[in-house]
Order: structure tokens, then sequence, then C-alpha cells
């Protein structure tokens, strides 16, 4: 067995229900989607990994019929029975050479060709293009594709083979085309995908553990994205770094959910790291410079008695945060880092910084007990508010309060 899910997912505009279930047996997967198929819910994207499910589920009508584990002769017999009841491949998935299926109401022409090569896979889309089809489900394994062609029209483009950096690249470049992701394969670092015509926002990402993807869909629900393609990927990474140099080990003073002290409420998945005082605070992800304030000294410490040189700041007041940066990421996600050394910002508002850039230097500056760094999370939000769940580093963590935990970041 390898090690834990990394989830690869295309979000675009939808509405209504979606529900998401990953790392189910078959028997599991067959009782979930029982209860989904009774509720009006039909599966939009089916991924297999070590003989786990993984499925979208959405609002649909009518015949649904999903089967697993199937040689390639067992496939084509099984599929030469469901065209002849007017149903038609909606969603294909491949583990070991073993075929898994998801059929549903429809009509018109369907081929469905396994095991090519790039070469091969081109030489066949061409002539099916010019014959009015379109690739409406794609997959690969051992570097061999298959592909389902259903009726369609307009532009299309499928590239395959590509690194991360390449996919990146053609979706950008693509994307300014108005052309959107409309399938989507990764094997061994590979991706491929196929671009048709669509309009409106496009978010996707790649080798998310389970807490980040669900953050992430849970945003970008709220925001009337959907899951469009859901994909099972190897050796996961967390969203995030330990915001300090790689190979240097920090204490964790409080982690989230601690009902004792301050991480609660809005606060619920918030750090506090505990940095001495001028420990080069680096980015814990790329993303451009938003905010910040930089030449505040005063500190509230609440252990101490209130007094001269200690008072507490107003109730709401930015002072509670001290010096302190937010940085924007992709997909609408803001990095937080609060009590930053008096002078210690090492960056303007509008800088694109990379990942394991120094942008500060820690401190204790507003409301503070000591010098630490307190570092947060949210989603799309340009006010304090609520912080949300993620993993650091290669390991997915999310390290528990007195946890020593050591930097992957860039040294």
């Amino acid at each position: 067995m390898s090690g834990p899910d990394a989830f690869a997912g295309v979000w675009q505009p939808g509405t209504g229900t979606q529900w998401v279930r990953a790392g189910l047996t078959w028997d599991q997967f067959k009782t979930q989607d029982s209860t989904f198929f009774a509720q009006g819910l039909r599966v939009t994207s089916l991924a297999i990994r070590d003989g786990r499910f993984a499925a979208v589920w959405r609002p649909g009508s009518g015949t649904q019929w999903i089967r697993p584990g199937m040689t390639w002769d067992e496939f084509k017999a099984q599929d030469t029975t469901y065209f002849g009841q007017g149903l038609r491949v909606t969603s294909l998935a491949i583990e070991n050479g073993r075929y898994a299926a998801v059929w549903r109401t429809g009509s018109g022409t369907q081929w469905i060709r396994p095991g090519m090569t790039w070469d091969e896979f081109k030489a066949q889309d061409g002539p099916y293009f010019g014959q009015g089809l379109r690739v409406t489900s794609l997959e690969f394994e051992n570097g061999r594709y298959a592909a389902v062609w259903r009726p369609g029209s307009g532009t299309q483009w499928v590239r395959g083979g590509m690194s991360f950096g390449e996919f990146v690249e053609q979706d950008r470049t693509y994307f300014g085309q108005g052309l959107r992701i409309t399938c989507l394969a990764v094997e061994k670092g590979r991706y491929a995908a196929v671009w048709r015509p669509g309009s409106g926002t496009q978010w996707w990402s790649s080798r998310r553990g389970l807490v980040d993807f669900a953050t992430e869909d849970n945003t970008y629900f709220a925001r009337g994205l959907r899951l469009t393609c859901l994909e099972l990927q190897d050796d996961p990474v967390g969203a995030y770094r330990y915001p300090w140099a790689g190979g240097v080990s920090h204490g964790v003073g409080q982690g989230n959910n601690n009902p004792s002290g301050s991480h609660n409420g809005s606060q619920a998945f918030a750090f506090d790291f505990s940095l001495p005082a001028g420990t080069t605070i680096r980015a814990a992800r790329g993303g451009t410079v938003e905010w910040l304030q930089e030449n505040l000294t005063a500190t509230f410490n609440p252990n101490l008695p209130q007094g001269p040189g200690n008072m507490p700041f107003p109730n709401g007041s930015l002072q509670n945060w001290g010096n302190a940066v937010r940085i924007r990421h992709a997909g609408g996600f803001t990095s937080w880092y609060f009590h930053i050394q008096a002078n210690g910002v090492l960056v303007n508002v509008g800088d694109v910084v990379t990942q394991g850039q120094a942008i500060a230097t820690s401190g204790g500056t507003g409301r503070s007990s000591g010098p630490h760094l307190h570092f947060q999370v949210q989603a799309d939000s340009t006010d304090w508010g609520q912080s949300v769940a993620h993993t650091f580093g290669d390991d997915c963590e999310q390290p528990a309060s007195g946890a020593t935990v050591t930097s992957d970041n860039a040294s």
C-alpha cells in the first residue's frame, strides 16, 4: 500500500448540492451511492486509488449504473449492453489495468479507446474531431491513454504528458483564450487535460492532502463553484510551509482549537510558533503582499499586571496584532503574520513574494505574552475573520500545542 491520498480537482461555476466522499471500499461506495441516488444525486466524477473509491455527487435524474474492476473485455461487453439501453459513459477510471465506469442516460454516438500511446491517441482524436466528436472522459495509466468521445462542437485542445509547470503555463494560455478544463488526468507527476470553450471563474489544485482539499472545496462551494473533475494522486504536500528557514526547529506555543487558550472561534485554526525575537519570518506560500503595519512599538502582556507601560489596547484595535503582514494567495486565500518586531517588516504592499522569501523578523509587538509568531490562513478575507484548516510541508502536518516542528521551507 502507498501513502495517504493526494487530491487534484477543478472547480467551475455551478449551483445546487454537492457531496464528495473519498477512501471508500466498494461496499461503502455502493451504500453511499444508494443513499445519494435516492436524494436525487448522481456521480459526476469517479476516481480510484489502492482499491479505494472517491467520487463527486451532484443533482441529477434518471438511470445510473456503476461497475468497477472490469477487464477491457468485460468493460466492452458491459458498455455494449448499456449502450443498447440508452446509457452512455459519463466517468471513467482505471487502476491496475481494470476499468470502472459510470453510465447515465444519453444518446448519440460514443466511442471508447483504451491503451493508446500519445501518438495513437492524437491519431484517433483527429478523425473523431472531424466527425463532430469531442473527448468527454480521459484517463491514463503507465503512460497509456484511454478516452471516451461523444458528440460535441467547437474548439478542443488536448495536451498530455505535461510536467506540473507545463500544465500551469498551458492552462494560463488557454484560460486567456476562453477555454476551460473539462477533463483532467494525473499519473506520477505527469498531467493530461482537455480544454473546451467556457467562461467564468476556474480554480484547480493538485497534490492536496484531505484537510487542504476540503478547505478549498468548502471555500469554493460558498463562492458558487462546484467540482467538475476529481483525481487521486500520490504524495500529498501541505498547502503551506512553516514560516521560517528550512532545517530549523521551533516549538508550537499554541495549536488549533485550544479551549483553554485564544485559538478558538475565529482563531480556531491559528498557530503560535515560539520564534525568538529577530528570527527571520519566511513566506509560507507564494503570493502578493496585500496589507501591513510596521511602525508599532507598544506591547500588552495579558499575563502581567496592568499599569503604565502595560495597558490593553481597545477591543478591535489593530494594535492587538502588533506589526503584521497579510499575503494573498491563488484562489483568494490569505495568510496573516502577527507580532512582528518593530520596524521588522521587510516587504512592501504590492510585492510579489515566493514561498520561502524573507518577509519580516519576529517580535512581540501588540497583545503578546512574549516573542512569537501568530500565523493563520483565511478564505478571501480582507478583514479579521474566520481562520481555516490547513497543513504544512511534505508531511501535511497540523502540529499540536507543545510540539516541536522542523521547517522544510527554503533555507
